[in-house]
């Protein structure tokens, strides 16, 4: 029978609320269950289980982000599910060359040593913040140099066991949103033949049956089409549109030739955005096209004379407006704008359910 730690499965189950869009939606991977299993004859101890991941993206390369997660008493021979739901990663954009590495361990400590592990975590008082693109997301124990030399000393007592250890490669060109699982055999134990996840989340074997004498975990890749602009709040690009924006729909203007003025301004700012966004790693560059076409709809409802678009869509743009707003005519990019409020009211609506754990 095989045993260790098995290849991802991706268990029969709902269809997922929202499928990735490669180069044009953002996705998140969390931990959406774990259990442990430490098989062990009378004479050992399990003590307490140490749960710990780390996370590696290319999309910020040689930066992994290693947490510890959780720490919980264990029984020998009886399964512990761990009751975690954290997310390992921030909303990142799908684009199709990046891929992602999680690293996920299990390991099981005597008493004696993890005591004082357990006491030095509580006098130094540790943070719950880690993150692969802001710095406020909360998720975990960060492994800071502090934790860092715990867990060194830790794992140098010599009376550890690792019971499960996950390295998983998620590639963006074929990843999948949905559950993802591995599972982790003892001695003796084989693997199941395929794996689902039921209307309440629970991992089981495909006649239904709880998984009792192994470790597993389930991941969960979810999709969104559009962040929204709040996300982007404080970053160099959006708030020099906002500026421009303000001060175009602020002002008050006597005649046509001040609100052309006003407008060849604007054209040079919106410039300088899609310049400065050009070093925007966190948003989708088509979000970036989708919110400076929101932006460049209202300006024009107050700057420009209020006009009929033919129906034929030849409401051209001159040469100078394609070039920057990368449509053609007015029609495109009104059909923009109003494209991307209906991803934004979708993006909500998957965001509540999917009931997302900071």
């Amino acid at each position: 029978m095989p045993t260790g730690t098995s290849s991802a499965y991706y268990p029969q189950q709902q269809k997922p609320l929202y499928n990735l869009a490669l180069d044009n939606s953002y996705f998140l991977v969390k931990l959406h269950d774990a259990q442990a299993f430490f098989e062990a004859g009378w004479l050992k101890r399990p003590g307490f289980l140490t749960f710990s991941s780390s996370v590696e993206s290319s999309f910020q390369p040689g930066m992994a982000t290693q947490s510890l997660h959780q720490i919980a008493t264990l029984q020998k021979n009886t399964p512990c599910h761990l009751g975690l739901s954290v997310n390992l990663t921030d909303w990142l954009p799908a684009r199709a060359a990046d891929s992602l590495r999680l690293t996920l361990k299990y390991t099981v400590v005597q008493d004696t040593p993890f005591k004082e592990l357990v006491d030095q975590m509580e006098r130094v008082g540790l943070v719950a913040k880690v993150s692969l693109v802001r710095p406020d997301w909360a998720v975990a124990v960060k492994v800071s140099e502090i934790t860092g030399r715990l867990l060194s000393y830790l794992l140098g007592e010599g009376s550890q066991h690792e019971i499960f250890a996950l390295t998983m490669d998620l590639n963006l060109a074929n990843m999948k949103t949905g559950y993802h699982a591995v599972i982790g055999s003892p001695a003796g134990t084989g693997w199941p033949t395929a794996l689902q996840v039921d209307a309440n989340g629970r991992l089981t074997d495909q006649s239904g049956h709880l998984l009792l004498r192994h470790s597993y975990a389930v991941i969960q890749v979810l999709a969104l089409p559009r962040r929204g602009q709040e996300i982007a709040r404080g970053e160099p690009w959006w708030e020099l549109l906002q500026r421009g924006k303000e001060q175009a729909l602020d002002a008050y203007y006597i005649d046509i030739h001040e609100r052309r003025k006003a407008m060849d301004g604007w054209r040079s700012t919106l410039s300088q955005v899609r310049e400065l966004a050009r070093q925007e790693r966190g948003y989708l560059l088509h979000e970036i096209k989708d919110i400076i076409h929101a932006a460049q709809v209202e300006v024009e409802k107050k700057l420009l004379p209020a006009t009929r678009i033919e129906a034929s869509g030849l409401d051209e743009l001159s040469g100078e407006w394609q070039d920057l707003l990368g449509v053609h005519t007015k029609q495109e990019l009104w059909q923009s704008a109003r494209d991307y409020q209906d991803a934004l009211a979708v993006s909500r609506e998957l965001v509540e359910k999917y009931r997302l754990s900071n």
